[in-house]
């Protein structure tokens, strides 16, 4: 029962989290995910600038339980272009994790979203 109530309560920080950081960003432009990390939910939030110019900035921010961090991932969109992908991998120590988080992001219509995430290393597919 312990275990239960953990996960259930670290799963309501990281969307209290996710959410309150969100609230800094026009929601529109913002994407939410929540990958299971060595037991703990991670909140991973994207958020891109409301005017789209190149080299874009896009505002990655991850929560885990009480911890969150926030880095730029800086991509070049392409002109006339439907959709600009990037790829980033990001160590999770931060979190208190040794593992690292690997990301195939796309950027369309103003909007930055995950396609697909890979936990490293076994490269363990969450999305």
């Amino acid at each position: 029962m312990r275990t239960v109530v953990g996960s259930l309560a670290g799963w309501v920080a990281a969307l209290i989290a996710a959410s309150g950081i969100a609230g800094a960003q026009p929601a529109a432009h913002c994407s939410h995910e929540s990958f299971p990390v060595d037991g703990s939910p991670l909140a991973v939030t994207l958020c891109a600038p409301p005017d789209a110019t190149s080299p874009l900035a896009l505002t990655e921010t991850l929560a885990r339980g009480s911890a969150s961090f926030e880095r730029t991932l800086t991509i070049d969109v392409v002109r006339g272009a439907s959709v600009t992908r990037a790829v980033d991998e990001i160590p999770l120590d931060p979190l208190g994790s040794a593992k690292h988080l690997h990301l195939t992001i796309a950027y369309r219509d103003g909007n930055a979203t995950i396609e697909h995430a890979l936990l490293l290393p076994g490269a363990l597919v969450l999305k």
